[in-house]
């Protein structure tokens, strides 16, 4: 069994070129992310929506520990805004590689996606 693949999150997929969305992300799935090439991840789940969700701050710590950007554009019960529309529009111009975006299960960042191209 291919460890990086296994390490990988659950439910990754394709919605743009090289741009990727998941559901939750555990701190221990950014060294495998950035052995397959993605240099920026996106969280666009709010801190404390749920129960053993790990802390944004957490995965960006181990972002920095393997190179990877991170950004924190959360996308909360109001849904998507002007304001998250233009910082992931932003996020993705300066990313230099693969993306992924990751919420709870992968559908606020498909969305914000869509909405945050030309």
């Amino acid at each position: 069994m291919n460890t990086i693949q296994a390490s990988l999150p659950a439910g990754m997929r394709q919605v743009g070129n090289g741009f990727y969305v998941s559901g939750q992300i555990a701190p221990q799935n950014v060294e495998a992310l950035a052995k397959e090439g993605c240099t920026t991840i996106i969280c666009n789940r709010p801190d404390n929506e749920g129960w053993g969700q790990p802390a944004a701050e957490k995965i960006k710590a181990e972002a920095d520990k393997h190179g990877v950007k991170f950004h924190y554009i959360p996308v909360g019960h109001s849904g998507v805004t002007a304001e998250t529309v233009e910082a992931m529009r932003k996020a993705i111009a300066e990313a230099d590689g693969i993306v992924l975006a990751y919420c709870r299960s992968g559908a606020r960042s498909t969305q914000l996606y869509a909405f945050s191209r030309p």
